[in-house]
């Protein structure tokens, strides 16, 4: 029997497998892991890079929108707008700007920001390119101060930034006139600065003027120089007639103001940065004021002083030596006498007069009263009718004693122009009156009716017939005379012939002399009745002469 064996038996038997576990990483966690690292980085850089952020508050936020306005310097981006709230009160808004991070150390208490729009004033044009990008936000840095985060607004953008060379200088005036803002200033008619603000003083009396002049202009302001105004059109009708002024077009459009240093002067240094100057309402009151020494009077007028105003001109002989400062009315009611006070004052350098003192000064003019100084009104322009103050010296006047009123001389006066016509005209209606105009009239009609008897009387006819005998006679006679003389003799009696006809037809009656000699006397006796109508006239209305002849009221 055969054994059958298993053949399971007989095979070897396997190994156990022994199982390890490995710990590894998965490359699926990579991608979190570098994305953690980039983003940690980011925010480290956004950090460590982040800029400033500052509160800048406006009174409106017209044209700034929350992370679109920029923030601009020349032109460069250097923040962005984050947001814009409204203040807590209404009264403004709060721009929140974030700017770069290299802008910290220009973030002083002197830093300023603006929102730059296109703007039309003082004669500029500006922030046109903002018409198609929308507006944005200027800045001007400054390194002056300590760093803050909180600014206030301009509401227009600054006529000058620090970045402009140049100096700046104040100018004192009485009142502003048309003077802005961006107004130019000029110096021999160019533009060389602009004015950059203004402001009232403590007491409210003189306006303070800004005004900033640009290099290398600021080194013709000299501290001897004279500002003043060229606003518009310089219109002056004054004694001296119409005068037109202007700088330019466009000082006569936004005012402005021109200044200069006069030759005749001494050149004087520079004048330093903020310095201070008297701003003169015109040219001839800056020119002016060089005569610093003047001397006070008072004249004092008895007739009209209607057309004299203050400022008239004070003249010698042609030369303008002082200005008229006041007017006032002097009355003496008890005896009912009334005068008019003129105060002057005269700039003792034009008359060449030595610094003297007051009393010495008084003396000399005592001394040119007793002289004959006499003042005047006179009549500076016929169309205007403005008057002046004329002193003269006059040898037809009396001896004048100088008064004095309110602690100044008084010195005398004679009457004005018109006044001395008027006299004139009284004295000369005087004499006529005097005339008897009315026999001088029936006188020339009585002539007219004697030479019409005379040419017309046949004694005058019978005279020129026989003068015409007596000239047949003579001829006659001269047949018989020398030959040698007969030539000269014929003439002779030829102009006599010539004389006789002529003087046959002067005394006709249709002859041209005739006509003549009666029509002159007849316009002669007209002419009396006229003088004689004017002087009745004249005598009743004096005032006519100049003022001309006014319509009578009809009952």
């Amino acid at each position: 029997m055969t054994d059958q064996t298993n053949p399971s038996a007989n095979a070897p038997m396997a190994a156990t497998p022994v199982i390890k576990e490995r710990r590894s990483i998965s490359i699926v966690w990579l991608v979190p892991l570098v994305a953690l690292v980039i983003g940690g980085w980011l925010a480290y850089k956004a950090v460590t890079e982040k800029g400033p952020v500052i509160n800048v508050s406006f009174q409106s936020a017209n044209g700034l929108e929350a992370g679109k306005t920029k923030v601009k310097f020349k032109d460069v981006e250097v923040g962005v707008v984050q947001d814009i709230e409204i203040y807590n009160d209404l009264s403004h808004v709060i721009v929140k700007i974030e700017m770069h991070k290299g802008a910290r150390p220009y973030l002083t208490e002197k830093t300023s920001f603006w929102v730059v729009r296109a703007r039309i004033a003082a004669g500029q044009v500006t922030g046109l390119g903002t018409l198609l990008g929308g507006a944005y936000i200027g800045i001007e840095p400054s390194t002056e101060g300590v760093f803050t985060e909180q600014y206030v607004g301009l509401e227009k953008p600054p006529i000058v930034t620090g970045q402009t060379e140049g100096r700046r200088f104040t100018l004192n005036a009485p009142r502003l006139g048309s003077l802005n803002p961006g107004s130019p200033i000029y110096f021999r008619q160019i533009q060389v600065g602009q004015v950059v603000d203004f402001k009232l003083d403590e007491e409210g009396n003189n306006v303070g003027v800004d005004i900033f002049i640009e290099s290398p202009y600021h080194r013709f302001v000299r501290q001897n120089s004279r500002f003043w105004v060229a606003s518009g059109l310089d219109l002056q009708l004054s004694a001296n007639g119409l005068r037109v002024d202007t700088e330019s077009i466009v000082s006569l459009m936004i005012g402005g103001i021109a200044f200069t240093t006069f030759s005749e002067e001494k050149q004087m240094p520079e004048a330093a940065e903020r310095s201070q100057f008297k701003l003169y309402e015109t040219l001839d009151q800056a020119r002016d004021d060089r005569y610093t020494q003047k001397i006070e009077f008072y004249i004092e007028f008895a007739d009209s002083v209607r057309g004299l105003s203050i400022g008239a001109p004070v003249e010698f002989r042609g030369f303008q030596i002082g200005t008229v400062t006041d007017l006032e009315l002097k009355a003496d009611f008890e005896k009912l006498a009334f005068s008019t006070m003129v105060r002057i004052s005269i700039e003792r350098q034009r008359l060449s007069l030595p610094e003297e003192m007051e009393e010495d000064q008084t003396k000399r003019f005592m001394r040119m009263v007793d002289g004959g100084l006499r003042a005047q009104l006179k009549t500076g322009n016929l169309l205007t009718g403005q008057l002046f103050v004329d002193f003269e010296y006059r040898q037809d006047t009396t001896a004048a004693v100088p008064g004095r009123y309110k602690d100044l001389l008084v010195l005398p006066s004679v009457p004005s122009t018109s006044q001395e016509l008027m006299t004139d005209v009284s004295s000369f209606m005087k004499k006529l009156n005097r005339l008897p105009l009315e026999k001088i009239g029936h006188d020339l009609q009585s002539s007219i009716a004697g030479i019409d008897q005379l040419v017309n009387s046949t004694e005058m006819r019978k005279t020129v017939h026989s003068l015409e005998r007596i000239l047949a006679e003579v001829q006659a006679i001269a047949t018989t005379s020398n030959t040698e003389t007969l030539p000269a003799f014929n003439a002779s009696l030829a102009e006599i012939q010539t004389l006789l006809r002529n003087m046959e037809g002067w005394v006709s009656a249709d002859a041209p002399l005739y006509d003549d000699l009666r029509n002159t006397l007849e316009e002669l006796a007209k002419a009396a009745r006229s003088i004689n109508e004017l002087a009745d006239m004249l005598e009743r209305h004096p005032e006519a002469l100049i003022q001309g002849k006014q319509s009578e009221a009809r009952p």
